[in-house]
């Protein structure tokens, strides 16, 4: 059974590095009746809960399939399952993109308004509380 959560980035370092193909704890912010399954990051003050978990897919609605997505530090490093990779800045310029050509990172004409991933889960622990 495949279990959906969405990545919605914080940026500034907030967002957990997510992979496909890893399995490991993962936060997420408690849910509610008919409420998404959203990771967790420090940019809301809601209460978090753990789990478990294996990532089968990352997709993006313009990137389409991203095989990872690495949030240390203030730019953001994505893999998208085509071989390309973008730089994407999360501190000054939230959002800004820079793409991998030839050897070294250059600007990107690529605009993207909303960064909220669709993850897929195969396998995931029931949620427990964080104290």
């Amino acid at each position: 059974m495949t279990i959906n959560a969405l990545w919605i980035p914080a940026w500034y370092e907030l967002d957990q590095s997510i992979v496909v193909g890893v399995t490991e704890e993962f936060v997420f912010h408690k849910t509610v009746a008919n409420e998404a399954l959203t990771f967790y990051s420090g940019a809301k003050g809601s209460d978090a809960a753990k789990a478990t978990g294996t990532i089968s897919a990352i997709k993006h609605n313009v990137l389409e399939d991203i095989e990872s997505v690495d949030a240390q530090g203030l730019d953001y490093t994505l893999v998208l399952q085509d071989g390309r990779r973008l730089l994407v800045n999360a501190e000054e310029n939230p959002g800004l993109i820079y793409e991998w050509v030839d050897d070294s990172w250059q600007p990107s004409d690529m605009v993207i308004t909303d960064w909220t991933l669709a993850v897929q889960f195969a396998s995931l622990s029931p949620l427990t509380p964080i104290k």
